[in-house]
This record gives C-alpha cells, sequence and structure tokens, in this order.
C-alpha cells in the first residue's frame, strides 16, 4: 500500500487493479490493501481536527495563522474523475462471485467495499466508520471504529451515538500528547531514588473518553517514553454503555493482551454527577473518605470536549480534585512546560481541550466560573474556593485554531485581542463557519 503521507501518492486510476481484472484477481491481500487506500482518501476527516500553524509573529505579539498548502490526498479526493472511478470499482468489487473454493475472506473485502461505498453516499447510511489515524510523524498510529449518530432522543440513545464518535477536541490533545510526549509523560526513571511516586504505576484518567482516541494515544506515547522502565495504568471513563462498549472494543484493537506488560489500559462508567455530593473537607465523616468508584488518585487527567451542558464544569472540577494527586515533596514541584523546557507547572495536572462552538458559548465559559487562574486570589462565584494554595487552578490556557474541513480555502487570522474564553467566537465564527477554535488549558494545584 502507499505511503499516503508521501509528497506523490498514486490516484485510484493508476494503483487500483483493473475493473476487468477483478473477475479473475486472486490476490485477496492486495484487495485488502486497495479498500484500506481508498478508505483513508475518501472517509470523512473528523470536522475541526486539522490544526493551524503558526505562520509568523510580528513585533506587537499577534500572531497570524494559516493553513497549509492542499495535501495529496485533498488533491486526490476533490478529483470528480479519480472519485467515480473509485466508486465504480468498489461496486465492480461487491458484485463478483466468489469461487467455490473461496473461504470467507472475500466476503469480508466486498462487506468492507460495501460500507465505503456507503460512506461516500453519506456518513449516516453507512454504519460505523472506521478510521485509521497517525501522530507524531507516524510513530503513534491508531484504529478507531466511530459508531454512527442515532435519530432516536429516547432513553438517551442520541447522547450515547454522540459520545461514540470522535471528535476534534480529541484530535487536538491527542496531538499535544504525541508532539509534547515529555510534559505528559515526565522521562523520571532516573530520579527513582529521589521520588517514591517514580516506583509505582502512572496513573492517567480520562473523562467522557468517547471513542478512546485520547487514551490510546497517550498509551502508545507512554509506551515510547518509559519503554522497558515505569509501568503506566490508563483508565478512560464515559457515561454511556454503548459508548462503552465502543470504547473497549477500540482498547482491544489497538492494545491486544500481548502487547506489553508494562501497560495496562481499560475502560469503566463514571458519574461525574456523583462526586457533587461527596465531602472532601477535613471534617468528613470516615464514610465519605472515599470517592465514588473508588478510582484513587491520578498522576495526569485528561478531557477533551466534555463540556456541553452548564453543569458539566462542575461536576467535573468536583471529580478533579478527588482524582488529581497532589504533589508531595518540592522535586515533585516543577516539570517541563512546553514553551521553553523549564519549570512552571505541577507534576500533577489535568489537561482539558473545550471547543468555542457557537451554540455552547455559555457552557464553555463555565470553565473559567469554576477554576480561578493561578495567582487571582479572588474567590470565585460559583464555586469554594478561597485563594488557598489547596485550591485547582488554571496554569495555562492557550487558543488553537483548526480548520473545520480540509478542503478550506488558505486564510490568515488574527489572534489580537482573543484572551478571553468570554469573546464571542461568533464575531469570527459561526455555524457552518471554516474554523473552528478551541481552548486548551491545563489546571493543577496551587501551590
Amino acid at each position: 500500500m502507499p505511503d499516503l503521507s508521501s509528497p506523490t501518492i498514486d490516484p485510484p486510476t493508476s494503483y487500483l487493479p483493473s475493473i476487468k481484472s477483478l473477475s479473475s484477481f486472486k490476490e485477496n491481500h492486495r484487495l485488502h490493501d486497495c479498500i484500506v487506500y481508498l478508505r483513508q482518501i475518501y472517509v470523512p476527516n473528523v470536522r475541526g481536527s486539522r490544526r493551524r500553524k503558526p505562520k509568523q509573529q510580528n513585533p506587537s505579539n499577534n500572531i497570524l495563522y494559516s493553513t497549509p498548502h492542499s495535501s495529496p490526498i485533498t488533491t486526490i479526493r476533490k478529483d470528480p474523475f479519480e472519485r467515480a472511478y473509485a466508486l465504480r470499482w468498489l461496486s465492480a468489487l461487491t458484485r463478483l462471485e466468489p469461487p467455490p473454493t473461496d473461504s470467507s475472506e472475500l466476503a469480508d473485502i466486498q462487506n468492507a467495499a460495501a460500507a465505503l461505498l456507503a460512506i461516500c453516499a453519506g456518513t449516516a447510511s453507512a454504519g460505523p466508520v472506521q478510521r485509521r489515524c497517525e501522530f507524531a510523524g507516524g510513530r503513534v498510529r491508531i484504529e478507531l471504529n466511530d459508531v454512527p449518530l442515532s435519530t432516536d432522543a429516547s432513553n438517551g440513545d442520541y447522547f450515547g451515538s454522540v459520545g461514540a464518535q470522535t471528535w476534534g477536541g480529541a484530535f487536538v490533545l491527542a496531538e499535544e500528547i504525541a508532539d509534547n510526549s515529555i510534559i505528559f509523560f515526565p522521562n523520571d526513571t532516573a530520579q527513582v531514588d529521589v521520588i517514591p511516586e517514580a516506583q509505582e504505576p502512572f496513573r492517567v484518567l480520562e473523562l467522557g473518553a468517547g471513542t478512546g482516541l485520547v487514551s490510546l494515544v497517550a498509551g502508545k506515547v507512554a509506551m515510547l517514553n518509559y519503554s522497558g522502565g515505569r509501568k503506566v495504568d490508563i483508565i478512560a471513563t464515559d457515561y454511556y454503555p454503548s459508548v462503552l462498549d465502543n470504547l473497549k472494543a477500540n482498547i482491544e484493537a489497538n492494545f491486544p493482551s500481548s502487547i506489553s506488560s508494562s501497560l495496562n489500559i481499560t475502560s469503566q462508567f463514571l458519574d461525574w454527577s456523583s462526586f457533587s455530593s461527596f465531602d472532601i473537607t477535613p471534617s468528613a465523616s470516615a464514610s465519605a473518605s472515599l470517592p465514588p468508584n473508588n478510582l484513587g488518585t491520578f498522576d495526569l487527567i485528561l478531557g477533551a470536549d466534555i463540556i456541553y451542558e452548564p453543569l458539566h464544569a462542575s461536576w467535573i472540577r468536583r471529580v478533579v480534585e478527588n482524582t488529581l494527586r497532589k504533589s508531595s515533596s518540592s522535586t515533585e514541584k516543577n516539570r517541563p512546560d512546553r514553551d521553553n523546557g523549564g519549570s512552571g507547572q505541577g507534576l500533577f495536572n489535568f489537561h482539558l481541550v473545550i471547543p468555542l462552538r457557537p451554540s455552547f458559548v455559555a457552557e464553555s465559559s463555565t470553565i473559567e466560573k469554576e477554576f480561578r487562574f493561578v495567582g487571582n486570589k479572588n474567590k470565585n462565584n460559583n464555586n469554594n474556593q478561597d485563594g488557598s494554595k489547596d485550591d485547582l487552578v488554571i496554569l495555562s490556557r492557550e487558543i488553537i485554531l483548526c480548520d473545520a474541513d480540509e478542503d478550506d480555502e488558505e486564510a490568515d487570522i488574527d489572534l489580537d485581542g482573543r484572551n478571553s474564553v468570554s469573546d464571542d467566537p461568533r464575531s469570527q465564527v459561526g455555524e457552518g463557519g471554516n474554523i473552528v477554535w478551541y481552548v486548551y488549558y491545563v489546571i493543577g494545584w496551587e501551590g
């Protein structure tokens, strides 16, 4: 199969076996490669997952972002002749009569071809969508299964199917983990004698994991960073049973039980609201000393695209308060930051990426009502933070821009003045706009 990250890619008319030859074609493995090739070209990308890179920075610190030129895949995808040929080829493949001696292998290939034809007709009619994702220059590869959106709003079916889709925020956070791995998984094996916690498993919790992309990338990155060293325990959580079923399947597809003895990655049910009445004050009774689900504490907590109701930020704050580990020594206070490799963030953090959707502006703004900024001692109106060193605070905030769709035209965006989540993104981004704005927060304990 050709390298689709290469500057030059053979189009379907050159790469695929001729339609006339299919009736006598015997190489099923080659047909399978053809389906994978076509899937990577024609399966729709996740909206808002293609990040814009900084173009230049002028003396006034205004940052300009621009989209890169069209990739070879985009060029092929937009070519109507190549698309028409690919559809004819897939249609011919689905109509083949398997020879009497053929196993079910050809039937599986034909089913995959039929699903790809349905995707080209419209994702909703296609059933589950298989995605192949690559990060860090191809060093991290993930296979994902998305479940189509349900039209049934009863019994939570619709919201469950929303969670079983991969959203752009998950790609943004996954890319951060892959590109800045030392921030998320510090190489502390040399400090085992200094940091007792370095002898224990590095524990990761993902909230609202959905299809599991963030946890899956975290697992692959952890294996690279801690190769032969520290054990890693990742728990990907969600609420809806259908989401958890798909999440478990994605974990098993990417991490067979034999892949690593140092990595344990599992899925688990978690109800954020169950933490809302949990008392963590010193005067709490012994019966209230264990958090709901008895999850324990974590070195790293992750969340992407998980704020879409006003109460979510409050629930999430309570979850993080009860599950994010606190630094116990001065050695643990600092870790590299993503800008200069210096100190400035605590060892244990909650990384959160949320989109600034016009329809969810109020919900998105609740994060900054629930978590104050580091150094700001003013008590917030909507939570019980009192400005003490035991508070969870926003350590950093960054605006990230992504193209809504890969085929969007090149444009420059000036971030001057975009310093607050309270700014209305509808002034530059509306429903159907060509840019998706994300806010990336790093939240941790103050002090």
